[in-house]
């Protein structure tokens, strides 16, 4: 008998993102908040290796926050990959999809973080 594989850290994010837009009924598309969230994360095990935390919440009624926290310090890197690369997509998703994305320093590492505003109308759960 074998044990399945333990979920990667970008898709325990990703359900949990998936879990917050079902639990609190948010408005926004939850492919893309899955995608941010697992691109955040990826990207943090990826660049810092280090051990790392996941919050969503909302922000003011207007918008749902993603913060990823590692322990290393250097900024996130925002890059400008060629057609054919197949790295260094993941914060350019990150923008393209989100509202607004950024860090914040911390004494012991860093937050990146991203939010997505909520839609205008409903957003339809397939």
């Amino acid at each position: 008998m074998t044990t399945p594989p333990l979920p990667s850290a970008p898709q325990q994010a990703r359900d949990m993102a998936l879990s917050a837009v079902l639990a609190w009924s948010l408005p926004v598309d939850p492919d893309e908040l899955c995608l941010v969230t697992g691109e955040l994360v990826a990207n943090a095990v990826t660049h810092a290796g280090t051990t790392l935390g996941v919050r969503i919440r909302t922000r003011g009624g207007a918008a749902v926050r993603v913060e990823v926290t590692d322990r290393d310090v250097r900024p996130p890197t925002l890059f400008a990959p060629g057609r054919s690369d197949e790295s260094h997509w993941g914060l350019v998703v990150v923008a393209a999809l989100a509202s607004r994305w950024g860090y914040e320093r911390l004494t012991t590492g860093k937050v990146v973080w991203a939010e997505v505003d909520f839609a205008a109308e409903p957003v339809p759960l397939a």
